[in-house]
């Protein structure tokens, strides 16, 4: 009985942890999307630069500078681009260094390109999480094969697996 208690509160918390995480999320959400509309030219020139559904790719969208206007928006994998307000709903996209009007369709279309590129560079998420998540694989290994202080273990512990010699193929001779 006392064990069903404990489980019971064990998936309260649980629950109650995931609500909190999902009321953050969205309250992330609605404050990168502020400016979204309070803009609306913005929306535009985002719906242009990505699709209607940008909000699934952009994870904050702030103002930079007041004169000339730009906005930094950052993607789901921490790139980010700049967005210039250069009057009269025209703007002027800063992707890596080269600016792109997206009032002529070619250089659009170079733009789109560029922020497809940056999607697609995810190194730095998972740069994160490799530095977080030490290799298990290998601290089973070291654990499996260690010996106490001033031993020298004859063969590794039972259930290690030792490293297996790799042998060098043949390859056949061309006549």
């Amino acid at each position: 009985m006392n064990n069903k208690l404990l489980l019971e509160k064990y998936v309260r918390v649980a629950v109650k942890k995931a609500i909190k995480e999902q009321e953050i999320k969205q309250k992330r959400a609605e404050k990168a999307m502020y400016l979204i509309y309070r803009f609306p030219g913005l929306k535009k020139v985002m719906e242009d630069l990505m699709s209607p559904a940008f909000g699934r790719f952009v994870t904050d969208i702030s103002l930079v500078a007041p004169k000339p206007t730009t906005f930094s928006a950052k993607l789901i994998n921490e790139q980010d681009f700049n967005i210039i307000y250069n009057g009269k709903g025209k703007f002027t996209v800063k992707i890596a260094g080269r600016k792109y009007d997206v009032q002529d369709l070619n250089e659009l279309e170079r733009a789109q390109q560029s922020i497809s590129n940056m999607l697609e560079l995810n190194y730095g998420v998972e740069e994160k999480e490799a530095a977080a998540k030490p290799d298990a694989g290998a601290e089973a290994f070291s654990a499996a094969t260690a010996a106490p202080a001033g031993e020298i273990p004859a063969e590794p512990a039972a259930g290690a697996e030792a490293p297996a010699e790799e042998t060098p193929e043949e390859i056949p001779a061309e006549a």
